[in-house]
């Protein structure tokens, strides 16, 4: 597809090429059936895959389609439809013209504090959203948020994303993500998760301020990678009054960072009062670490190279701050010591270096060209004092006090996350453990899911407990989430239950809705061991039909 007046689907007439990113090249087109502009996004892939990765980064972009139509929001690009031309995918998007925040940097410098935090406000509330919705963005950077002459700021390029349990390319081991904006976690090799999000919207708000990502520049991928999982960052020194919300959103661990929906509260209020309140500040009240678990599998990672108008010169600085907003040393989250977080981000890099995969494919930004794909609409947040955000807690975690931010600009402690809570039902704390510890055994590995799937719809609260605190926080989007998402379900069934090599299992799961709708599943799981017994960690769906 690279002709003007092209014909696509026998409807979408090629007018103009906008520019080209790592995953494909974007065009403007014409809708002939309905008279309007859209932008057409067509995947084009690295001649180095092979076949199954090819065919599997098809099956990507076509569903992504599917996943951000789940999206409707003012601040997110809505996806009209998912064609195949020339037996590559495109999909048909919304189309306004703009500048992604990546050009703005580029040829006019930083941004001040309060534009900053209109940005942001308007971003973190697409992405709320969005994690309401069960969609994980992944590749939050400059280059995805796109600017509007009238101040209107779009979230683009949720093509990397994956909706949780909508995930099939989850199963090949493969991430997509730019190394600077990357969570320390994620580069340690875990999964990304709605924090991770949150910590690369505050790496993004940081390069608009400062004019360098949080980690620095490198172009050596795994030098910069192995910087990312340190989890220490370039302390802020143009930010005030944005580095107490920053140093927030920029916390190495995950669970004490705040929820994208947090996130927006704070920066809406920051962009009406960019001064911050009057009087001191105050410390927050982080929740305490969670008990040790066990580290996920590290994935073999794709990453991107940052596109070169994201690669702004650094501001001059000294010392480190890690991501947490302490001096290293300072504080033990997660039962990781400072020490551990960094060997494991050493051994992972060594692990690339030796052999596992590492392509870096140097581009030049999602949309190079002026103009950029968005939706229309504006949004609005309620106003607060200037605050320190709040973290997000696991299910009945308390709070106890955190040293005030190291910037000494004022804040305003916001209480804690709450864990998960219904009208209806609430969750149990424990669950009943396996009798004599669990086993890593067939029997009991596939005793997990079939026990699980007995219990939904009708026992959720003790459902929850089969799952492993990170799928409940990351992946069913808590408590309320996990009772909306089965709410319209009147029953399932569960058959051909295989445990396979380590500590997957495979089902076939039928679910029959309310509405008479019966859809099949084929389904993988991810078990550890957490508090006694067979937990769920991870899940990947490999195919889904309505019967």
């Amino acid at each position: 597809m690279s002709d003007e007046g092209e014909l696509i689907a026998r409807r979408y007439r090629l007018v103009s090429r906008l520019g080209s990113g790592a995953m494909g090249v974007v065009w403007q087109a014409h809708d002939e059936r309905l008279h309007r502009t859209v932008a057409i996004k067509q995947l084009l892939l690295p001649p180095r895959l092979s076949e199954s990765e090819a065919d599997e980064a098809n099956r990507r972009a076509m569903r992504e389609g599917r996943i951000t139509a789940r999206l409707h929001h003012p601040h997110a690009i809505a996806v009209y439809d998912v064609v195949e031309h020339q037996d590559q995918p495109c999909l048909i998007m919304e189309y306004l013209a703009s500048k992604s925040l990546a050009t703005v940097l580029s040829t006019q410098g930083v941004l001040p504090p309060e534009k900053v935090a209109s940005i942001g406000s308007q971003i973190a509330s697409a992405l709320a959203a969005a994690h309401k919705a069960g969609i994980v963005h992944r590749d939050i950077k400059p280059g995805n948020v796109l600017l509007a002459d009238d101040g209107t700021v779009k979230i683009t390029d949720f093509g990397i994303s994956h909706a949780v349990g909508d995930v099939t390319v989850t199963a090949t081991g493969m991430l997509a993500g730019t190394p600077a904006y990357l969570a320390p976690e994620v580069a340690r090799g875990n999964s990304a998760g709605f924090s991770s999000d949150v910590f690369s919207l505050g790496a993004t708000l940081y390069t608009a301020l400062e004019g360098t990502p949080p980690f620095g520049l490198n172009t050596n991928a795994i030098a910069l990678l192995h910087q990312v999982a340190s989890g220490e960052i370039t302390p802020p020194r143009q930010s005030d009054p944005l580095t107490p919300v920053l140093l927030r959103l920029l916390q190495s661990n995950p669970d004490q960072r705040p929820t994208m929906g947090q996130a927006h509260d704070a920066l809406t209020t920051l962009a009406a009062n960019p001064a911050g309140p009057a009087g001191g500040p105050s410390a927050l009240a982080p929740p305490p670490p969670r008990p040790f678990e066990p580290v996920p599998r590290t994935q073999q990672t794709l990453f991107q190279a940052a596109p070169l108008e994201e690669m702004t010169s650094p501001v001059r600085g000294t010392g480190l701050y890690t991501a947490a907003g302490r001096a290293p040393g300072e504080g033990n989250h997660n039962g990781w010591s400072g020490r551990r977080k960094l060997l494991a981000g050493v051994l992972t890099v060594m692990l690339l270096a030796a052999g596992v995969l590492v392509t870096v494919l140097i581009s030049h930004g999602n949309v190079t060209g002026g103009n950029a794909i968005a939706t229309t609409g504006t949004s609005g947040g309620p106003a607060q004092s200037l605050q320190t955000l709040p973290a997000q807690p696991g299910p009945g975690s308390t709070t106890r006090e955190a040293p005030a931010s190291p910037s000494g600009a004022p804040s305003q402690s916001l209480p804690a996350q709450p864990g998960p809570s219904s009208t209806t039902q609430e969750p149990p704390t424990t669950a009943p453990a396996v009798p004599g510890g669990p086993q890593n055994t067939p029997g009991q590995l596939q005793g997990a899911i079939t026990d699980y799937y007995a219990l939904v719809p009708g026992n959720l609260p003790a459902a929850w407990n089969r799952l492993t605190t990170n799928y409940q926080q990351n992946h069913a989007g808590g408590f309320t989430g996990y009772q909306n998402f089965w709410s319209p379900v009147q029953r399932v069934t569960v058959v051909d239950v295989s445990a396979k090599q380590g500590d997957a299992v495979d089902a076939t799961i039928d679910y029959f809705f309310k509405d008479g709708k019966v859809v099949e599943e084929q389904t993988s799981y991810g078990l550890v061991t957490e508090d006694g017994l067979w937990k769920i960690d991870s899940s990947a769906v490999h195919s889904s039909q309505t019967k």
